[in-house]
């Protein structure tokens, strides 16, 4: 996501990189919430992401004009995984930007985090459930 949007629009992706370009949290009174930057960037080209599409984030009034660039960017940058009952998936959360949709229904999940036994490989993306298809040999 932040590739693209460096990509196709740089002053978008300088300016969420600016502290208190976003404000994350519930309220509007003293101390509810925090403003932070969207994008911090870190040592050796690691970026963090910060980013909310709800009710509890606001924008600073720099990223205003910007924000058809991000969810832009957010769009095209996309890989939805339909989940039936039962399923689930495991990812990366130092590595993948993920959300989720709307959903009705009994909302049962299970959230874990763990370290593995057997590390996954940098920004693996496992599912669970029923086993993918496969093609047949021949």
């Amino acid at each position: 996501m932040h590739a693209r949007l460096v990509g196709g629009c740089w002053e978008a992706a300088a300016t969420i990189s600016r502290p208190g370009s976003g404000h994350f949290g519930a309220g509007a009174g003293a101390g509810a919430g925090h403003a932070t930057q969207v994008v911090t960037h870190h040592a050796g080209g690691r970026i963090r992401i910060r980013l909310r599409q709800d009710g509890l984030a606001r924008w600073s009034p720099i990223v205003q004009p910007y924000f058809p660039n991000l969810c832009s960017a957010i769009a095209d940058s996309q890989h939805r995984l339909p989940l039936q009952a039962g399923q689930g998936y495991l990812l990366d959360n130092h590595r993948w930007l993920h959300a989720r949709t709307r959903f009705s229904g009994d909302d049962r999940s299970c959230e874990r985090l763990a370290s593995p036994a057997s590390p996954f490989p940098r920004g693996s993306l496992l599912t669970l459930g029923r086993p993918a298809p496969t093609r047949p040999r021949r």
